[in-house]
């Protein structure tokens, strides 16, 4: 079942915008219900203002933690009060974020801007940045659940601007939010972008919290699950549960829990999908989460819709139905009505379908009205802002002095422009040329690979194994074949591919070479699991020259078992590459008067990488015997960019 209506669980997003890098929720996770009791009885008896705020703060962040928003609310608003006795704007500013926190999570996300908006103007008038960059990043976790993508977008940037300046450790955050909008967006490409640069952010930091990992996780899950590599999903929203249950975050859990469901849905598994699905729900209860508890009923009616139970698939739909109501959630609301209004229909209720259906049309129009209106209000503050620019410059027109002064500039303005699109067109026609010579030059090399000599070698090899009567070899050998063939065919044409391309293909070279050879080698291959291979890209085919001298000129013709080892690790922005062999080493099989030619072409798409992208291409070839006489053979060493981190 594609889950139309759920794109990313409220429940844990919320999270993620709200309370990442929060140490007061390690704290309260170590407080018992009695010395919760206990704090409140303190509290009454207190008379000093600082205890008294200490002990509210100790107690917010017990509620916040447990998710219980009603008792988070009331001790926030008696820290309201309280600020009465001492005024204190930073204090003030703290309180109104609270109330934002607590009344988006209950739903009521325009009260929450409300809050977060008066946060903000007091940061903002006390020059503390930093926290206006959170009061931003909060908002935008409200605009995002009322749908307002375009604001929450806007309030990211803003906080993104400010964090870059100072390097703050937040940065993560945002990128990784501008991800889930750009997904809820369906912009798959830009939803990618983010994920790299929230990546990127990833290994910069020495340590990397439970948290983190369990949200990266579950955002590249989505990713998987939208292109239906449904294995890697699972393996991913695992480690979603995995890293959320270390530190006991339920909003985590339920995530995972939910993902989870949905893939086993979408593999057929309907049974295990609905017992990981009221997990969900039961955790979403738990933490009073009513955004989830209506998303988990709705997907629990779809289900049993489809094993035909007729009485649950109508019981859970009423059920989301009801808490989406409750909670103003107009989207889930509209979407419980659409699916009733359909199960009706379905059973031949007609009556009741077209009355449902008459609520749905009348919910999804109010929806869309709002929509205009904001446009509208929008536009209008736009005019007006553009109405007062225009005013100035009229009032500015009557100084004839500045006038000309306006017509000076205005020509030089258009000078510079003449000059600056001379400039770019020329350097758009350089880069052209340019690329033209780089793509030229890896086709050279890519159709080297292909020589009548490699081709004859292999045809001859699948001739041996069909005279051998061994059908099953030369079958796998002549797939191998075609597969490196029509890779190369590929990789022609394109200035990158994806690590597991490149792996893949030089895999299939490999085996070929072996089947060519009289003599068979062994080979040994160390890959780093924790590498996205799918994501991962670099240039394509660079890596094919060196295993080709290493078997042509290291392991032919040897009187001992050869061997070639081909290892691979992520190492921050580059891929480092080591290609070793036990052959017969440089100094003997290196030909006086020999160039190999796929290695000039190498060198010469190396530059016009290393130019392009601004990244270093560095490789190094060892003689073994020079650095330990007890050894043979060659190692070379590459380090390849990778090029998503543009």
């Amino acid at each position: 079942m594609i889950k139309p209506f759920k794109i990313l669980p409220t429940p844990f997003f919320l999270f993620v915008f709200f309370f990442l890098f929060r140490p007061s929720l390690l704290i309260a996770q170590t407080y018992t219900q009695v010395q919760i009791d206990s704090l409140q009885q303190c509290f009454k008896k207190s008379t000093d203002f600082e205890e008294k705020n200490s002990l509210l703060k100790t107690l917010s962040n017990f509620y916040e933690y447990k998710g219980d928003w009603e008792k988070y609310e009331k001790v926030v608003n008696k820290m309201l009060e309280l600020q009465h006795e001492k005024v204190d704007s930073g204090y003030l500013a703290e309180i109104y974020n609270k109330l934002g926190i607590s009344n988006s999570c209950m739903g009521k996300n325009k009260e929450a801007v409300s809050y977060f908006a008066k946060a903000l103007e007091i940061n903002l008038a006390m020059k503390k940045i930093e926290y206006a960059s959170n009061s931003y990043e909060n908002m935008a976790a409200a605009y995002k659940d009322m749908g307002k993508y375009k604001n929450a977008t806007d309030c990211l940037l803003k906080s993104l601007e400010i964090r870059k300046k100072t390097k703050h450790p937040r940065i993560f955050n945002n990128y990784m939010k501008l991800a889930v909008i750009q997904q809820l967006l369906n912009n798959e490409n830009q939803e990618e972008y983010y994920l790299q640069l929230a990546r990127a952010e990833m290994q910069k930091n020495d340590s990397i919290s439970p948290s983190n990992k369990a949200i990266f996780y579950n955002e590249i899950g989505n990713l998987y699950n939208d292109r239906g590599m449904y294995d890697s999903c699972l393996v991913c929203y695992k480690r979603v549960l995995d890293y959320s249950t270390q530190i006991g975050w339920n909003r985590g859990i339920a995530e995972g829990l939910g993902n989870l469901a949905d893939t086993y849905n979408k593999l057929g598994l309907y049974d295990k999908s609905i017992e990981y699905h009221k997990k969900s729900l039961k955790l979403s209860e738990e933490i009073s989460d009513c955004m989830g508890v209506s998303e988990e009923n709705l997907y629990l009616a779809e289900l049993y819709q489809k094993k035909n139970n007729k009485n649950l698939a109508l019981f859970f739909s009423k059920a989301a139905l009801q808490h989406s109501t409750e909670c103003n959630l107009l989207k889930q609301q509209a979407n419980s009505i659409k699916f009733i209004a359909e199960f009706y229909k379905t059973n031949r209720q007609f009556e009741k379908a077209t009355d449902y259906l008459e609520q749905y049309y009348r919910l999804n129009d109010s929806i869309s009205s709002t929509d205009v209106k904001n446009n509208i209000a929008e536009l209008e503050t736009k005019y007006e802002i553009k109405d007062k620019e225009q005013q100035i410059e009229l009032l500015s027109a009557e100084n004839e002095i500045k006038n000309q002064r306006i017509r000076l500039a205005v020509l030089f303005i258009g000078l510079l422009f003449v000059i600056v699109l001379f400039v770019l067109l020329l350097f758009y026609y350089r880069r052209k040329e340019a690329a033209f010579k780089q793509s030229e030059l890896q086709q050279q090399l890519l159709l080297s690979q292909m020589n009548p000599h490699f081709i004859f070698n292999v045809m001859g090899s699948i001739q041996v194994y069909l005279y051998k009567n061994e059908a099953s070899k030369a079958a796998e050998y002549l797939s191998r074949f075609g597969s490196l063939s029509r890779s190369v065919m590929e990789f022609s044409s394109k200035e990158s591919i994806t690590l597991k391309e490149e792996i893949e293909m030089l895999k299939n070279y490999i085996e070929l070479q072996k089947a060519s050879l009289e003599k068979p080698f062994e080979v040994e291959y160390t890959i780093d699991e924790e590498m996205e291979t799918d994501f991962i890209k670099i240039p394509p085919m660079l890596l094919q020259p060196f295993v080709e001298n290493a078997i042509k000129h290291g392991l032919n013709d040897l009187t001992y078992l050869g061997k070639l080892v081909l290892s691979i690790q992520e190492n921050g922005e580059y891929i480092t590459v080591k290609i070793d062999d036990n052959g017969k080493g440089l100094h003997e099989n290196t030909n006086k008067g020999h160039k190999s030619r796929a290695i000039e072409i190498f060198q010469l798409r190396r530059k016009g990488i290393e130019h392009k992208f601004k990244k270093r291409l560095n490789f190094e070839i060892q003689n073994l015997n020079d650095l330990d006489k007890t050894k043979q053979g060659v190692l070379v060493i590459i380090q390849l960019p990778i090029l998503n981190y543009d």
